[in-house]
């Protein structure tokens, strides 16, 4: 087994190395723990034991768990756990964890996201305020089961101006990370069947449905531009897109930081499970570049691949849209 100066050793390394390069490592323990700098360094070099209530605020700060260290294979991997609730971990802050998330990989020289969506991946709900307001809405009542919207009708004006803000700052920098997409055609229509099955059960009128499948168009022709571009904004955020046409997976998601991979993947529709373990990592990178490579490239190449791609979206979406009655 490890002995006590190699498990902290290692423990206080994987902190290390999930620090921005610009960040002094010893000044962010100091601060965190509350000890000197002289203290720190005693801890780093093993010649002062963490305590259990430092090694605790230590995982719960950097989001890290003790097991990746000491797990003594691959086949047994350490997970963070992100699991929405509506009182603990409430909808405002599992965006805001996301929001402080993209913060960081945004400082992270070499950073790209890799996302294989079975749904659209949410920040690009957020350039569109009334398929926004929708999402939150219907989170909130259908997903998280709020006591305050049992039997409510969708008034955009329910849901909060502040969970608005949230998702345009989420936005904002998710579009300014570069990125590699991999869609399919089932990728779109979580949206067109949330919108009918709230207009069959009465939660919407004609008008709204009508209104929200609207800007869901608009929503997809920005995405059909951004993707001829290859990019999600005017300013950066490269994007590439792959069109998959033979495996719908579940949501999987690699960030990958410089040299280092984080790994994330979906649960019960909206919780995720991440983790650094470097076995699951590769895994999950050879999964997803498999994918790629059996995918069609469509953005800034492949127009017309691309152009058939979202003229069916669009037109089944405009079906949609067209065939709702009163």
């Amino acid at each position: 087994m490890f002995s006590p100066e190699n498990i902290q050793s290692l423990f206080l390394e994987e902190i290390r190395k999930n620090l921005p390069k610009n960040l002094s490592f010893a000044d962010e323990l100091s601060d965190l723990l509350n000890v000197s700098r002289d203290s720190v360094y005693r801890r780093i070099r093993g010649e002062t034991v963490l305590s259990l209530e430092e090694v605790k605020k230590l995982c719960t700060h950097y989001k890290i768990s003790l097991d990746a260290v000491l797990a003594p294979s691959a086949d047994i991997i350490s997970f963070q756990k992100r699991r929405m609730d509506p009182e603990t971990f409430t909808l405002e802050k599992w965006l805001s964890s996301h929001l402080r998330d993209l913060e960081t990989l945004d400082q992270i020289e070499g950073k790209e996201i890799v996302y294989s969506a079975k749904d659209l991946p949410y920040p690009y709900y957020f350039k569109f305020p009334t398929l926004a307001q929708f999402k939150l809405f219907f989170w909130m009542k259908s997903y998280q089961r709020l006591p305050d919207f049992e039997g409510q009708r969708y008034e955009p004006g329910l849901v909060s101006p502040h969970l608005i803000k949230l998702g345009e700052k989420i936005w904002e920098k998710y579009s300014n990370i570069p990125s590699s997409e991999i869609w399919s055609d089932e990728t779109f229509n979580v949206v067109i069947r949330q919108v009918e099955f709230y207009f069959e059960n009465g939660f919407i009128d004609l008008k709204q449905a009508q209104a929200l499948f609207d800007e869901y168009l608009r929503m997809v022709k920005d995405i059909r531009s951004s993707s001829a571009r290859g990019m999600k904004n005017e300013k950066g955020g490269t994007f590439r897109l792959y069109q998959n046409e033979f495996l719908v997976a579940d949501t999987t998601i690699l960030y990958k930081l410089g040299s280092r991979r984080l790994a994330s993947i979906t649960y019960n529709t909206m919780n995720i499970l991440s983790t650094s373990q470097d076995a699951f990592c590769r895994e999950t990178e050879d999964f997803l570049t498999n994918i790629i490579n059996k995918s069609t490239l469509i953005s800034t190449i492949g127009e017309r691949e691309r152009n058939k791609f979202f003229n069916r979206i669009e037109k089944r979406i405009l079906d949609r849209r067209n065939s709702l009655q009163p």
